[in-house]
């Protein structure tokens, strides 16, 4: 458990899809640990933990560094609440079709 990273899952969405988002808006973020950079399949300590795959394969985590301002903390919440909104739209719209 550290203070600076907060890891969240958004059930029926997929982490590679948010993390792509995310960079393209300039948010940097990860769907595991530094070691596992790289890695497609879901984290095995969230998986240890408990949570069932779909949760641990939706999940994205975040970590904060000494530098990071909160102008900065905010400005990802606000772009990543806009990417969720934004596929939740689309994954409705693929269910509806």
């Amino acid at each position: 458990r550290l203070a600076n990273t907060l890891n969240v899952s958004f059930s029926s969405l997929d982490s590679e899809t948010l993390l792509m988002a995310l960079d393209l808006e300039g948010v940097c973020a990860s769907s595991g640990s530094a070691c596992m950079v790289g890695s497609v399949v879901a984290s095995h300590v969230l998986l240890a933990m408990g949570l069932p795959m779909e949760r641990a394969s939706s999940a994205v985590r975040f970590s904060l560094g000494k530098q990071t301002s909160a102008a900065e903390i905010d400005d990802a919440a606000k772009a990543t609440e806009r990417i969720i909104e934004r596929l939740i739209k689309s994954n409705s719209a693929y269910a509806v079709a």
